[in-house]
């Protein structure tokens, strides 16, 4: 199983990220965003403002946003959660060697 080990550059919707197999790979996530934001309602829609977008984090596993979605806890109390995305379906959407979308 491949995951993120650190970002080292962010651009809207580019993300250069180092692996836990060393390599460098940069994720363009534009399509999967706007594909999964077609819907307001959905927790995705928020990351078509590039300033949320650019506020990615790495948790050592994958990228995350902090307060992404709500979640409701074992007492039913409705709280902020991170929005992750699964590190294989980041994987699947590199490329390799990192270069700069759009270059």
């Amino acid at each position: 199983m491949k995951w993120i080990t650190k970002i080292l550059n962010v651009s809207p919707y580019a993300i250069k990220c180092k692996w836990n197999d060393n390599k460098i790979r940069t994720v363009d996530l534009e399509d999967f965003i706007k594909n999964k934001a077609k819907n307001p309602q959905s927790s995705y829609y928020q990351l078509l403002d590039k300033k949320r977008f650019c506020e990615v984090k790495c948790d050592g596993i994958t990228l995350y946003w902090e307060n992404g979605i709500k979640m409701k806890d074992l007492d039913g109390k409705t709280k902020p959660a991170s929005l992750d995305i699964d590190p294989n379906v980041v994987y699947q959407l590199t490329v390799e060697p990192a270069k700069e979308i759009g270059s």
